[in-house]
């Protein structure tokens, strides 16, 4: 043990400081000397790990870079960046200066944080946490890298049923999100991040968005089509994302696939006010075509937007409703109804190589706006109808489906439905002409049972001979009865 250590272990620290600046004065590269200064600084980085002290902290730091320690000896460069981490907190807790934040992050992008370990995983969480208080956190975020923190920091968080964000995806999105937010992002962060996203898409599958920045990467680096590219692969996993489909029109430079891609925007379910944007963008290039009574009925649900969430309109806004164009244009017109059938070209070419199902409309549900389908005995559901006149109960419709499975079960999504002349299968679907009869407490028609209240209202009697299109009904679990709904039934004479 060295006089200058064995000084600093006895508790003056500051003694073996002066000492050990004057000796390496004499000898700047003896690294005995060096180690012992390492120690030191570390042990004054501690006492000084406070906002009061930050330049101390600071100056202590530099110090020590200046020692240019060898990688090699990494206990020592571990201890020193435990002390930066903790300084981080203290910074973050009493609101720093973002001049401080920037000098230290200056220093931090030079030091090594050994990959997987407890201190890269407490570094990234604590810059992470600092992230409202400066712009500089960027960088150490993209030079630490996200690839290097350990596996756990990806195991998604379960709080009470609730899934959450996994850390590992909290410092992704925050870098992507402050990324791809910028006027003119470096040409090299943007391929860093990219690099991030590719990694982590192929080793994490569980963290979803990483198509969704992808895009956003190469919009940002002006990359149109691979940013399209990336968005329709997102879009086929998270079909009713409408940020996905407000970036889509984002990136098309076609003005028809621009309105396309905001009309299916505007029909997503989402919370009030997200839309906004979107709808306001929309209104205006509906005007701009001339498309006034969508343009109308639109501009009343952005109104209605506004109440809700207190927010005023320009002057010039409030005074569109005095142009005659919109005195004119019909009142009896939804947006929604006209969007949903204006984006179906986009959404058939998003899904075009997704394998489609032949299925049939069993109900329409006009209270709460949807259409309810059946493919077979396993593959049913519903859909929103958009008050769309030209599907009805009965139709035969080709649908692309998503199986979605979670811990309440399995149901089906649809990406996108037209209407057919195809048949759905048998087993779903019949037209039997035969005599009504009356067996085990119901009537039959050929294999159909006939519900009692509907052979009474249509006037028919067993034994009447009858032709009737029927569909049958989903059987779900709580029931084992088999129902079938009649479409059409007609009268046929006896042979």
């Amino acid at each position: 043990m060295s006089v200058i250590d064995e000084l600093r272990r006895e508790g003056g620290v500051f003694q073996a400081y002066e000492l050990a600046k004057e000796k390496l004065s004499k000898k700047p590269n003896q690294e005995l000397l060096k180690k012992d200064m390492a120690r030191i600084l570390t042990e004054l980085l501690q006492k000084n790990c406070f906002v009061a002290q930050s330049d101390e902290f600071l100056g202590y730091l530099k110090e020590f870079q200046e020692l240019s320690i060898p990688k090699r000896d990494s206990v020592i460069h571990e201890n020193i960046i435990w002390q930066v981490g903790k300084f981080i907190k203290e910074l973050v807790r009493d609101e720093a200066s973002s001049e401080i934040f920037d000098t230290l992050y200056d220093m931090l992008t030079e030091m090594s944080v050994p990959n997987g370990s407890d201190l890269l995983t407490f570094i990234t969480r604590s810059v992470m946490e600092s992230a409202e208080f400066n712009e500089s956190y960027l960088k150490v975020l993209l030079s630490l890298r996200v690839r290097h923190l350990n596996e756990d920091n990806f195991v998604a968080i379960n709080e009470g049923g609730e899934k959450k964000a996994s850390p590992g995806e909290m410092v992704l999105l925050l870098m992507a999100k402050a990324l791809t937010k910028q006027a003119k992002p470096a040409e090299a962060d943007l391929n860093i991040l990219l690099e991030e996203l590719d990694f982590v898409e192929e080793h994490y599958k569980n963290i979803p968005y990483t198509l969704y920045y992808k895009a956003k990467v190469h919009l940002s680096s002006g990359d149109l089509e691979k940013a399209e590219e990336a968005i329709f692969a997102y879009l086929k996993k998270r079909s009713k994302e409408y940020l996905a489909w407000e970036l889509l029109a984002d990136i098309t430079r076609d003005k028809e696939r621009v309105i396309q891609a905001l009309c299916k925007t505007v029909i997503n379910r989402s919370h009030s006010g997200q839309l906004l944007r979107s709808k306001i963008k929309l209104f205006h290039l509906f005007v701009a075509e001339k498309e006034y009574a969508v343009a109308k009925s639109l501009y009343v649900d952005i109104n209605r937007m506004r109440r809700e969430l207190n927010k005023g309109a320009t002057t010039e806004w409030d005074l569109l409703v005095t142009e005659s164009w919109f005195k004119k244009a019909r009142r009896d017109v939804s947006f929604e109804n006209y969007c949903y059938k204006r984006s179906k070209p986009l959404v058939a070419e998003v899904f075009a190589d997704w394998k489609a199902q032949n299925g049939i409309i069993y109900g329409i549900n006009k209270a709460k706006d949807l259409a309810e389908f059946i493919v077979s005995d396993e593959v049913y559901g519903t859909f929103k109808w958009f008050d769309n006149k030209d599907a009805w109960v009965g139709d035969f419709v080709s649908l692309k489906l998503q199986r979605v499975a979670n811990y309440e079960g399995v149901r089906y999504k649809v990406l996108s439905i037209e209407k057919t002349e195809k048949r759905p299968k048998r087993t779903i679907y019949k037209v039997v002409e035969d005599e009504i009869r009356f067996e085990n407490d119901m009537y039959f028609v050929g294999a159909v049972s006939i519900n009692d209240k509907f052979i009474d209202s249509k006037g028919y009697k067993v034994g009447d001979k009858v032709r009737i299109k029927a569909v049958k009904g989903p059987q779900y679990k709580s029931s084992d009865q088999v129902r079938w709904k009649i479409l059409f039934i007609e009268k046929k004479e006896a042979n």
